[in-house]
C-alpha cells in the first residue's frame, strides 16, 4: 500500500482513496453491529432504571407523563435495534445512527422542557451533555457524522427552549457555554478515536498485504498444496507417487555459446527463456521443480496425482521447442534444445531449513535425465514406458535400443507429432 493511497484528509479524516474509504466504512459497520446492539439494550435499561426515577425525583409533576415518554423511547430503541439486522443498516450505518442520535436528542429536550424553570436553569443541560458524550463515543459515528450530531443536538436544545421562552438570557449563555465545551471535548476525543481506528485499519491491511505477498512468494517456490501445508503445520511430509512423469531440458552446445557471450547477456537470455518455460508449464498443469545451470526440470502427476501426467509433459516439451524455434528466427543468439521425458515412481519432499526447496528423487529422475542427454536437439526423446502412456495421442518414431551410461540399453522414441483426433 503506497503513501498516496493511505493519505487522509486532515479535517474529516476521510481517506483520499475512495475504495479504501469504502472498505474502512464497511469494516467499521460490521464491527459496530455488536457494540451498537449492546449500547441500545443498555440505553433501554438506563431509561428504565436511571432516567425514569431521576426525572420523577427531580420533577414530581412528570410522574403522569413518564410512562408514555419511556414507552416512546423504548419503542424507538426497539425499532433501531431491529434495523441492525437488516442489510441496509450496513450500507447506511452512519445515517441511521445519526438519525437515532437526533431522535434521542429531541426526546431528551422534550423531557428537559418539563422541568421547573428553577431546575431547568440550574441543570437542564445535564442529560444533554451526557448524550453529547454518547454521540461522540458510544454511537460509533465517524468524526464528521459525530460532529454533525453533536452540534445539531446542541442547536435544537437552545433554539427550542429559547423559542418556548424557557431560558432567560443569562441561562441561555450558561447552557450554550456548557454544551459548547461538551461538544469541543467530545470532538477532541472522537477525532483521536477515529484517527486511531483508521491507523489500525491501515496497519491490519498492511500486515495482510505482506502476509499475502509472502504466501505468494512461497507459492512461487513450492507447489501450492505443499506451501499451504507448510504454512499451516510448519512441515511438509514427503510423499511417494507410484506414477509420475519427469521432464528435463538442456541446451546443446551451451558451453561454447556461453563462452562467447557476456555474463549479463547470458543471464538475461536464460531468464527470458526459462520465464517462457514457466508460463508453458503453468498453462499445461506441469510443476516446475528447479533449474540447474542451463537445465530445466519439471514434473507432472505430483504433488497432486493426475491420469494424464505423461501427456502433459510431452505437450510441454513440444511447446518449449516451438517457442525456441520461433524465438531463434529473430534473436541474435540461436539456441538448440534437447528434451527428455520418462515416467515412473518417484518420491517428493521439501528440504531445507531456511531456503525451502521442493525436490524429486528416484530412479525415474535419473532415467529422465538420461533421456535428455541421449536425445537430439529440437526433439522430444521419451522412454518406452512413457511411449506406452501417450501412444494414443502422439505419433512417435522408434529409435531402437540406445546405450545409456549406468543403465545399459533402453528403448527410446522421438515424439513426431500429435495425432489428429
Amino acid at each position: 500500500m503506497n503513501a498516496d493511497t493511505a493519505r487522509m484528509h486532515r479535517l474529516t479524516l476521510r481517506f483520499t482513496d475512495a475504495q479504501l474509504e469504502q472498505a474502512f466504512a464497511e469494516e467499521q459497520a460490521r464491527k459496530s453491529l455488536r457494540p451498537i446492539r449492546i449500547a441500545l439494550v443498555c440505553a433501554g435499561a438506563l431509561i428504565l432504571v436511571v432516567l425514569w426515577p431521576a426525572t420523577i425525583w427531580i420533577q414530581s409533576t412528570m410522574l403522569e407523563h413518564m410512562p408514555r415518554i419511556v414507552t416512546l423511547f423504548l419503542l424507538a430503541l426497539a425499532v433501531f435495534y431491529a434495523a441492525t439486522y437488516r442489510p441496509f443498516f450496513l450500507r447506511r450505518h452512519q445515517w441511521v445512527m445519526l438519525i437515532l442520535a437526533c431522535v434521542a436528542s429531541v426526546g431528551l429536550i422534550g423531557v428537559t422542557a418539563q422541568y421547573s424553570p428553577k431546575i431547568l436553569e440550574a441543570m437542564g443541560y445535564f442529560f444533554l451533555v451526557i448524550h453529547l458524550f454518547s454521540i461522540y463515543g458510544v454511537f460509533r459515528l465517524r468524526f464528521p457524522a459525530a460532529v454533525a450530531g453533536g452540534w445539531i443536538s446542541m442547536l435544537m436544545y437552545l433554539v427550542l427552549l429559547n423559542s418556548l421562552g424557557m431560558l432567560a438570557e443569562r441561562a441561555l449563555f450558561v447552557h450554550a457555554g456548557a454544551l459548547t465545551m461538551a461538544n469541543l471535548w467530545g470532538m477532541l476525543i472522537c477525532y483521536q478515536m477515529d484517527l486511531a481506528l483508521r491507523r489500525a485499519f491501515l496497519a491490519v491491511r498492511e500486515v495482510a498485504f505482506e502476509h499475502q505477498r509472502s504466501e505468494q512468494l512461497l507459492y512461487n517456490i513450492l507447489p501450492v498444496e505443499l506451501a499451504k501445508e507448510l504454512s499451516a503445520t510448519g512441515v511438509a511430509r514427503p510423499a511417494k507417487h507410484e506414477s509420475a512423469t519427469i521432464l528435463f531440458t538442456d541446451f546443446a552446445g551451451f558451453t561454447q555459446v556461453a563462452s562467447a557471450m557476456p555474463a549479463e547477456r547470458m543471464v538475461a537470455e536464460l531468464n527470458e527463456i526459462f520465464a517462457a518455460f514457466d508460463d508453458i508449464c503453468d498453462e499445461l498443469g506441469v510443476e516446475k521443480i528447479k533449474t540447474i545451470g542451463d537445465a530445466y526440470m519439471a514434473a507432472a502427476g505430483l504433488p497432486k496425482p493426475c491420469a494424464d501426467h505423461a501427456q502433459r509433459c510431452v505437450r510441454a516439451g513440444l511447446r518449449m521447442l516451438d517457442y525456441l524455434e520461433q524465438r531463434n528466427r529473430s534473436a541474435a543468439f540461436k539456441w538448440a534444445l534437447r528434451v527428455g521425458v520418462h515416467s515412473g515412481p518417484v518420491v517428493t519432499g521439501v528440504v531445507g531449513k531456511r531456503k525451502y526447496a521442493f525436490d524429486v528423487w528416484g530412479d525415474t529422475v535419473n532415467i529422465a535425465s538420461r533421456m535428455e542427454s541421449a536425445g537430439e536437439a529440437g526433439r522430444v526423446n521419451i522412454s518406452a514406458y512413457t511411449f506406452d502412456l501417450i501412444r494414443t495421442e502422439f505419433e512417435c518414431e522408434y529409435r531402437g535400443k540406445v546405450e545409456v551410461k549406468g543403465k545399459g540399453q533402453i528403448d527410446m522414441y522421438f515424439v513426431a507429432s500429435r495425432r489428429q483426433l
